[in-house]
């Protein structure tokens, strides 16, 4: 037997305001939309009730109530077991409208395909398996001026080595390609991918060897003990960081920097290594695709739903404005004005 939601919805007369309309005693009846229908607590907060859905394609309540029911009358069941009121907002979109939607509000399809909504980071773990940076963390555009994110201008290292003749020492020597302008003595600069981990981290600037026209291209730093290795290979990929101010510049770049204890040093991770970008439709898809999975009520329960619904919706005597169990009558605000 079909139970259509609004045929089951109690009715309210008020007095007919049309401008066109004198008579006070003129009602119109319509649907008492304030007596809502609902699961009861005990149902709607216990999962055994209920049973997992995915909506597929361009799926309606209706469309769901007659393949979990063969009933599509019963699409207000779907939507009190999710709480869904306004279908338009709270349902997956046809695919087409969905399209539609999305290019007004981001005005081309450049912006909203290549467009960027947010970041996202991608989990990062030190040297003991310890996770530092979760994934999935919501970042956004602005991602670059927090946390331990660092802009940097980075150069490559042609030499570095520890005390001299062969005899390694606690000064290193650092030779670099292009040089950092403005590096100065108690600057503080990174030294990644050294072969040998003892050269890697943060060090401050004890001297300045070779300088043209304000870069740098050689300097010194202090390790806190003499090295195993006095001349540690060099195999490309060294590079020297140097933390900057200001807006970025050609040779800079973003940086995540943090400390391992199990190597005892701060490791700096290339941006594109700990976020990944999450563009304008990747953002609204995922929220659409969220929408699809609901939860439908176990065919076994609808009764109990309405027998629920059958005490819910009728008026009970009592009330001045109670005509009978599915009608009430509004008090004339005319006569008040």
């Amino acid at each position: 037997m079909a139970r259509p939601y609004f045929r089951q919805v109690p009715n309210f007369e008020y007095v007919n305001r049309n401008a066109d309309n004198l008579d006070i005693s003129n009602y119109i009846e319509v649907k008492n939309l304030f007596k809502k229908g609902k699961l009861r607590p005990d149902i709607f907060g216990n999962l055994n009730f209920f049973t997992k859905y995915k909506i597929i394609g361009d799926e309606r309540p209706d469309n769901v109530a007659y393949k979990l029911y063969n009933d599509s009358t019963l699409d207000w069941v779907v939507l009190l077991s999710n709480n869904i009121l306004n279908v338009q907002t709270e349902w997956p979109l046809p695919q087409t409208s969905f399209d539609q939607i999305l290019l007004e509000k981001y005005g081309s399809y450049e912006t909203l395909y290549s467009g960027v909504h947010h970041y996202e980071t991608v989990e990062v773990k030190n040297s003991r398996g310890i996770t530092v940076l979760p994934g999935g963390l919501k970042t956004p555009n602005t991602w670059r001026t927090n946390g331990n994110f660092i802009q940097v201008t980075k150069t490559s290292i042609n030499q570095i080595f520890a005390g001299s003749a062969g005899v390694a020492s606690t000064t290193v020597t650092v030779s670099m390609d292009n040089g950092i302008q403005g590096l100065r003595v108690g600057d503080q600069v990174s030294i990644n991918n050294v072969s040998l981990p003892t050269y890697n981290g943060k060090f401050v600037v004890t001297s300045i060897l070779a300088s043209i026209n304000d870069i740098a291209i050689s300097f010194n730093y202090e390790l806190p003990e003499i090295p195993s290795v006095a001349n540690p290979t060099i195999n490309g990929t060294e590079e020297v960081l140097f933390t900057i101010e200001g807006n970025l510049g050609v040779g800079n770049a973003y940086y995540y920097e943090y400390y391992d204890d199990g190597l005892d040093y701060y490791v700096t991770l290339p941006s594109t290594e700990v976020v990944t970008a999450v563009t304008n439709y990747q953002y609204e898809s995922e929220i659409e695709d969220n929408k699809r999975n609901i939860f439908t009520l176990k065919p076994q329960y609808l009764n109990v739903v309405f027998n629920d619904l059958d005490d819910i919706m009728p008026y009970k005597k009592g009330s001045i404005q109670y005509v009978n169990a599915t009608l009430k009558k509004g008090d004339n605000i005319r006569l008040f004005e």
